[in-house]
Order: C-alpha cells, then structure tokens, then sequence
C-alpha cells in the first residue's frame, strides 16, 4: 500500500473522531441526547421563573403604587433623574465603551447566553422581587399604619385615609387597619363605608371584639337594626376577655334590647354593665367616657318605663360624667383636633342639661 493510501485511511481516522467528539451539554446535539434534554428543562424552569417574575411585578405595582399618586410622581422623577444622569454618563469615554458593550450584546450574552444562565438570571430577578413583595410590603404597611394613625389623631382624615388606603393594599390581611380606616369614615359620617370595613376587620380577626362592638352600634345607628346589631354584639361578647370589653358590649346589647321593645331586659342587661365600668372607675381607670353613656342609655331606658325620678337620677350621672371628660386635659388643650370622645362629651353635657332642665320644671 502507497503512501497516499495511508493519508486517505489517516484522514478518515481523523473525520470519525471528528464525529464522534463529545457533545456541548449546553447546546445538545441531536433531539435525543442527554444534553438537548438538559437544555429543554433550563428552559421550561427559565419560563416557569419568567411567569413569577412578571406575576411579582405586576403585584408590587398593583400594591405599592396603585393607591399612593405621591409615590407615582416620585417614581416618574427618579426614572426621569436616572435617564438624564444616564444620558450624560454615555458621553464619557468609559460611557461609550460601556454602550458598545451593550450593543456588541456582551451583557445580554452574560446573562441569556445560554439556557442554564437564563435560567438563573431569571429565578434571581424573581426571588429578588418576591422578597420585597412578601417581605417589604408588611414593612411598608407598618409604616403606613403608624403615619395614618397620626393623622387620625391630628384629625386630618383625609391623610389617615390615604394612609390607610396604601397600607391595606401593601398587606390586605392586616385587620387592624381596615378596624382603623372604619374608624375614620364613622368619624365622617360615612357609615356604609364603615359598616364594610368593620365586616372585613371581622372576617380577618374573629377574636378582636372592638369589631364586634363597632358594628354593632352601627348596626343599630345607621341601619336601624337591632336583630342584627343583637347577634353580632352577643357574638362579641363571647369573644371579649377582659371587663372593658365585656361592660362596652354589654352596654350596646342593652341598646339593642330597647329598640327591639324590650325596656326591662335592656335595664338588666345595663345594670351588668355598669357594675363593672364602675368597679373599674373605683380602680382609678379612665372610664368616664362609657359611664356617661351608660347612663344616658339607662336615662332613656327610665323613660320608657316612665320612671322619672330614676330617669332624672341617671341625667344627673350623665352630666356629672360628661363633665368629667369635657372638662379633662385632653379635652381642653388648644392647637390640636379633639378627639371623638371629647366631642361626644360636649353633646352629652348639654343633652343632659336640658333634659334636667325640662325634668325640674326650669325649662323655658
């Protein structure tokens, strides 16, 4: 055999090692083999990542900036500061090799290059994002809270309720804040509005009995309900663990009892909870707030029965509590809003003087 002969047979050694050199695991070769298989499951968890990621996204802007237009508008001057600061940046040198990079495609092939780093570029922008969704919204929420809660306090509800707002769509399980956006809308008038608020409080908190009592005098308020207002107050009632809590709701099943027609069970019901506002208040306990109610109720209740000297008596208590919180610090210091209660005070001490008034005979 020629020397020729011999390069053919060496070239075709050559060809089948060729052929037969091992596969790119990250490209596969052949629909079959183990490296197209491995590449088809980067890219099926690449795409599952992609669909979190933009699920993530879409709830952190639903959440974070549907509700606050101040949080948009500073978002748009960011974007806008990062742009221009961008665009100056490009200008420089290092800007230019640094867009030449991008246009070369050198980051995106860092990144997307292939299936396995597509892969994990996209589960690290999707745990990245869940991470400030799941733990970054409860965070922002607190702080939503605490800054509507002073606004509250300061009386300026329409603050408390953007704050509120923001808050509930950063963490819409959190039953104290829909419990406080119901107390601002009550401060407003807006019933309704609370009546819905306190049911979501409710449904999110069993055990939480301020909901209870809340609702339930709204109930009976706004709705003229007191069937209704009577099963959510017992039910209430159950749920409270301490003698405020009892002695509040209680008070309101007694209201509940007199606009359904029954005047003796409301008075028994009354005395229960006047026994304990008043152990309390023995105790030192700022409870003047509920007594004088207490006794309006009881007041109204000696009406029905027309029992004027103990209708009178409790007039009497009415107005002596009234005073009490009327007259206090918190009541009379200058240059803030005054809280509900002080204002329900103030209505209380002058119906109770008239009504005195009209009882004694000194009525014009």
């Amino acid at each position: 055999m020629g020397p020729m002969a011999s390069d053919v047979r060496a070239n075709r050694e050559v060809d089948m090692k060729r052929t037969s050199a091992p596969v790119n695991p990250e490209k596969g070769h052949g629909g079959d083999a183990p490296g197209a298989r491995r590449g088809w499951l980067w890219n099926a968890g690449m795409l599952l990542g992609l669909a979190l990621l933009v699920y993530h996204l879409l709830a952190l802007w639903y959440r974070w900036l549907r509700p606050d237009p101040e949080f948009l508008a500073f978002s748009a001057s960011v974007a806008e500061l990062l742009a221009i600061a961008s665009f100056i940046g490009f200008q420089t040198d290092r800007g230019k090799d640094l867009a030449q990079g991008f246009g070369d495609g050198r980051p995106v092939r860092m990144l997307w290059g292939t299936p396995r780093r597509a892969f994990a570029t996209t589960w690290t922008a999707a745990i990245l994002t869940g991470l400030v969704l799941y733990v970054g919204s409860p965070v922002a929420a607190r702080m939503y809270r605490e800054r509507g809660a002073e606004a509250l306090e300061q009386g300026t509800y329409s603050e408390a309720i953007r704050f509120f707002q923001q808050a509930i769509s950063l963490d819409p399980g959190e039953a104290r804040t829909h419990f406080n956006l119901a107390s601002v809308y009550e401060a407003l008038h807006e019933e309704e509005k609370a009546i819905s608020e306190y049911q979501v409080a409710l449904e999110l908190e069993h055990d939480f009995w301020p909901s209870y009592n809340n609702l339930g005098r709204l109930l009976i308020e706004a709705r003229a309900r007191p069937d209704a207002a009577l099963a959510v107050l017992l039910a209430g009632e159950r749920q409270a663990g301490t003698d405020l809590g009892r002695a509040v709701i209680g008070k309101n099943v007694a209201w509940a009892y007199l606009e359904m027609g029954y005047p003796w069970t409301a008075l028994s019901e009354l005395r229960r909870a006047e026994s304990l506002l008043r152990e309390m208040w023995a105790e030192g306990e700022s409870v003047e707030i509920y007594l004088a109610e207490t006794s309006r109720l009881e007041a109204h209740i000696q009406q029905s029965l027309m029992n004027q000297d103990d209708m009178l008596s409790a007039w009497q208590d009415c107005l002596g509590f009234a005073l009490a919180v009327a007259e206090s610090a918190v009541c009379t210091q200058t240059g803030i809003q005054p809280p509900p209660d002080c204002l329900q005070a103030q209505q209380w001490v002058a119906e109770a003087r008239e009504q005195i008034a009209v009882s004694e005979g000194d009525a014009p």
